[in-house]
């Protein structure tokens, strides 16, 4: 077909009706010139119109003949088709809604969840040649001196980069922001093959003693706070009370190390500061060319022995066993694909279920409309014309449905994202690409084709041989089959997605019932960055003003500070020496986490100390130094002894005498093996500018918010208030994985639920409407309703049940999936699984109910006459 051709048939399409009535008017012109020249022949007007007419020929005929040289007639078929297909949907209005909302639910579920994992495993991370970027084991583990030692001894990586996240109060005009930044060496943006948008990064020397302060912006932190001006590179700002001077602006989209850092500041490697003996940095490094995973692995346990060579390390942190690297993708988003791939199997379970229904609803509206095709087929229509005309109608309602689908994607995909487990911000990464509207459209379509597939085959298969066979026993055994079928399937379907929310949502209950030590109701939290460089004493007064003035609000019953909020931060961590306990050598010395709290912290979070003392406001600098230790910490180290008295080593190596022991607390995770801790005085440890205000309130939790943030500013407005949240937040987004997987499950267990009750709605009820004659007349030659109803719903209970006893079975089988998410409970818990199994079971039974008891409401009277 020439290229002019086609030109010509779409603009004959897109202009048909103007393309109709160009027609019809030249074949008027050829007529009416006919019939001027008859009449000048001395024909009458009417024989001359007769005449005319019947040399011209059939004017339909004519007329088709001419539509036909258009090349459009089978595009005209299918338009024609697709109207014809609206309106039969308008006339059966339950039947559309339910197989347009049915399939709609699947697509959009479907193709929200793909976009969320094609954004967290598919698309390109900002930085060159992500697979060749590794991070080193131990991150935020590494010291100064160890980074210095490696960089001249890797020879499967090129230069070596340092990193870490640190929080700065940012000076505006009017008011003091905290903002996070990652501090680098100067070539971290080297490493990562990223470069700025206007200005530079870094140049050699920028970490090291002596280089002026400097920073490098992130686009977002650009934008928002300094209006995009793009005048900003060599202009100072003010971090922590001090002139930064800014060297450049990263692009939009760029992120290292997670979407939450604002801005790149260089470290100061000065191995006369205390921190660059310090462990607190991550190391990333490229993979030079050509090299394999084996060269990797052989450069990796070199370093490790050399280090061993080097450094003494205690068994806890031992930078020598256990040498590895992960990919960059692994270390930002970390181990998301189980939670993902077992949320787009749900979906895509979902989606086959939604499939099931329509195509039993397709093949229950082909069947019911036998009748109508018989009656077409003896006017002339083939069975081709008559496939094509099921097609059209599958298409129309499964492309309707895509439509809709791809709207609910549109509208849950923000919903989804911040419910998923991304950490970091990796939330505010993703974006719904809008070729996925292509996506849930052309699934939709590939879906109707495949649900018309049964109705086509059983017209080119000649199965129209009249209104009689319609009802013979062999047709209706066919459509039996298929239904019962598709009921099964659904029920199977059904009882896998629910055993497995029943799995999460008691693993769930297991975790809350763990004992956290701390009691989070009531408790708010605020993250407060105090100006650095304020002397000791300046830094005391301010603490205790907040912290009084905090108490003072109505409604805060206790207020105090601690350095790291249980189950969310990290924290300082390091040996400690036992002063009584000469048989551990340095490298045995037990590993420790340390919180640095003021009095009141322990009562405001409800943690009890079970032995000795809390500290007081007599616990200051100058005063003895002291410590409580956590339960854990006394039981294992002073077995038989007791701890009060006894000194340990602080994180600064000075003596520490232990006045109490604090209930177990959860410190990171609400499962799985706790740390030792030991908790200091903040007056004696003054290293924190960050801390964490919590309060007791028993008022409104947003106004204590509220009332706390304009404490903070009333005290010092060089103080920035960062994150605010509740306590009971805090655990929540601590058991985000496992809280999210069990909505999500659960929301599609109960969307299972109902579409298996709908099939089976669907299916007996469109059974019972077949056999309404039947029943009609056995009820008038005696049949009771009793017996009418069992008997339905007999015949309705068969697949149901058939298809729980498969769910089960596929349940046992496929639970190993879900095994990483629980505690508590096994992967084959006889609740979790009998429970789904009863509830797709008492949802088919009721959806059996319905129409059994409509079946035996029949009147044989009004059948008889309807007959």
């Amino acid at each position: 077909m020439e290229l002019r051709d086609l030109w010509y048939r779409v603009k004959t399409l897109t202009r048909l009706k103007q393309a109709e009535r160009e027609l019809t008017e030249e074949f008027a012109f050829h007529l009416d010139m006919e019939r001027q020249k008859l009449m000048s022949q001395g024909f009458s007007e009417q024989q001359a119109d007769e005449e005319a007419r019947r040399r011209f020929g059939g004017l339909t005929r004519e007329s088709q003949r001419a539509r036909d040289s258009w090349g459009i007639g089978l595009m005209r078929d299918l338009a024609s088709d697709v109207r014809h297909a609206f309106r039969q949907f308008g006339r059966r209005p339950a039947f559309t809604i339910a197989g347009t909302l049915t399939l709609a639910i699947g697509v959009g579920a479907t193709v929200s969840l793909f976009s969320v994992v094609r954004g967290t495993l598919l698309r390109p991370l900002p930085v060159a040649h992500e697979s060749e970027l590794r991070v080193f084991w131990h991150p935020y583990d590494w010291r100064g001196t160890e980074y210095d030692y490696l960089r001249p001894r890797t020879k499967a990586f090129t230069q070596l980069a340092a990193f870490s996240i640190n929080g700065y109060a940012l000076g505006l005009e009017d008011q003091t922001v905290t903002t996070l930044a990652s501090v680098v060496t100067a070539e971290i943006f080297d490493v990562l093959g990223a470069h700025p948008a206007i200005g530079r990064t870094f140049v050699t020397g920028d970490d090291r003693p002596g280089a002026e302060p400097k920073v490098v912006l992130g686009y977002r932190l650009w934008k928002n706070r300094f209006g995009g001006d793009s005048t900003i590179v060599g202009r100072t700002i003010l971090l922590d009370n001090k002139s930064v001077t800014v060297t450049g602006v990263m692009p939009k989209g760029f992120y290292f190390p997670t979407p939450e850092v604002e801005m790149w500041r260089p470290l100061n490697l000065d191995p006369n500061d205390p921190q660059y003996r310090s462990g607190w940095l991550a190391i990333i490094s490229r993979v030079k060319p050509g090299l394999s995973e084996k060269d990797v692995a052989a450069d990796i346990r070199t370093m490790a022995a050399d280090l061993g060579t080097q450094f003494v390390y205690p068994a806890a942190w031992d930078k020598t066993k256990n040498a590895g690297t992960q990919t960059l993708r692994e270390y930002l988003q970390g181990n998301v694909r189980p939670a993902l791939l077992l949320l787009l199997g749900a979906v895509v379970l979902l989606l086959l279920m939604a499939c099931a229904n329509v195509a039993a609803l397709v093949l229950s509206r082909t069947a019911d409309r036998q009748p109508e095709m018989i009656l077409r087929t003896a006017l002339g229509a083939g069975r081709g014309r008559l496939a094509r005309q099921i097609v059209a109608e599958s298409l129309a309602l499964s492309t309707t449905s895509g439509v809709i689908g791809a709207v609910l994607a549109a509208v849950s995909f923000g919903v989804l994202v911040n419910s998923l487990p991304l950490r970091d911000g990796l939330n505010t990464t993703l974006t719904l690409d809008w070729s996925m509207f292509a996506v849930a459209i052309a699934l939709a379509a590939v879906v109707g084709l495949f649900v018309s597939a049964a109705p086509v085959r059983s017209v080119l298969m000649g199965d129209l041989k009249g209104v009689g066979s319609e009802r013979s026993a062999q047709g209706l055994r066919g459509h039996k089959r298929f239904h019962s079928a598709m009921v099964a399937a659904e029920m199977t379907l059904g009882v896998t997605l629910a055993a497995g929310a029943l799995l999460l949502v008691r693993s769930v209950a297991h975790v809350y019932a763990q004992d956290t030590g701390f009691d989070p109701r009531g408790v708010v939290t605020l993250d407060v960055l105090s100006p650095r460089g304020m002397a000791p004493d300046a830094r005391v007064a301010f603490i205790n003003t907040l912290q009084e003035r905090a108490r003072s609000i109505p409604g805060i019953t206790q207020a105090g500070f601690v350095s790291r909020l249980p189950v969310r931060d990290g924290g300082w961590q390091g040996t400690v020496p036992i002063e009584s306990r000469p048989d551990i050598a340095a490298k045995d010395a037990p590993n420790s986490f340390f919180r640095f709290i003021t009095p009141g912290y322990f009562k405001t979070m409800g943690i009890d100390i079970v032995k000795g003392r809390d500290f007081t406001d007599a616990d200051r600098n100058g005063a003895l130094e002291v410590a409580i230790i956590s339960e854990q910490f006394a039981k294992k180290m002073f077995p038989g002894k007791d701890p009060l008295g006894q000194r340990v080593g602080g994180p600064e190596g000075r003596w520490r005498t232990i006045v109490g022991i604090a209930e177990e607390t959860r410190l990171f995770q609400m499962v799985g093996e706790n740390p030792f801790c030991m908790y200091l005085p903040t007056p004696q440890n003054l290293q924190y500018a960050q801390l964490v205000l919590v309060a007791k309130t028993t008022g409104d939790q947003g106004t204590a918010m509220t009332a706390l943030r304009n404490v903070v500013r009333d005290v010092d407005k060089r103080a920035a208030v960062g994150r605010v949240i509740g306590m009971e937040d805090v655990v929540k987004v601590s058991m985000s994985d496992r809280l999210q997987l069990r909505f999500f499950l659960s929301l599609f267990a109960g969307l299972a639920i109902l579409l298996g009750a709908i099939g089976v709605y669907g299916v007996v009820s469109y059974a019972v409407s077949r056999r309404k004659a039947e029943f009609g007349v056995r009820m008038a030659l005696g049949a009771s309703s009793s017996r009418v109803m069992r008997e339905v719903a007999g015949n309705g209970l068969i697949p149901v049940a058939s298809g729980v006893v498969v769910g089960v079975v596929a349940s046992v089988l496929l639970s190993r999936f879900v095994a990483t998410f629980l505690y508590g409970v096994t992967q084959r818990d006889v609740i979790s699984i009998g429970g789904a199994a009863v509830a797709l079971m008492l949802a088919g039974v009721l959806a059996v109910l319905i129409p059994g008891f409509r079946a035996g409401k029949t009147s044989p009277m009004e059948v008889l006459r309807s007959e």
